[in-house]
């Protein structure tokens, strides 16, 4: 269940950097499946708090146990810290890029995708640098 959960978590990450990507390339040429794809992207990342809550409230406190016992103690408080409250502000971010792809101002739209992006691959970059804290 731990290792489903936690593929899911990465995989669903993963599709929020790669589809503000494909939604930015594709953004001026007017295709007909950005709205749809604007949407999954928005929609992905509520979603994606599914199996972020599920390891975290399941499974985080056994390595939370680890990381403050070891020499990165600072990877708790400072990282898993503002990964949590960054992490919730994605959802966000991310439908209204979607809303405003939908509502005609999809080059306004490139400003909240690109946000997009960028806090998908930190979020990714702070779960690493909290993992290892478990490991150190």
């Amino acid at each position: 269940m731990r290792d489903f959960v936690l593929f899911a978590h990465i995989i669903l990450g993963l599709a929020l950097i790669a589809f503000p990507i494909i939604i930015l390339l594709y953004l001026k040429k007017q295709t007909n499946w950005i709205k749809p794809l604007s949407f999954a992207t928005a929609a992905i990342s509520w979603i994606l708090l599914l199996p972020a809550g599920k390891l975290y409230i399941t499974f985080y406190p056994a390595t939370k146990t680890l990381i403050k016992a070891g020499s990165w103690s600072w990877a708790h408080s400072i990282i898993m810290e503002t990964k949590e409250h960054w992490g919730l502000l994605l959802p966000i971010i991310a439908t209204v890029a979607a809303g405003m792809v939908f509502t005609g101002k999809a080059e306004e739209s490139k400003r909240w995708w690109i946000l997009t992006i960028i806090l998908s691959a930190l979020l990714g970059i702070m779960g690493r640098i909290v993992k290892i804290g478990a490991l150190q």
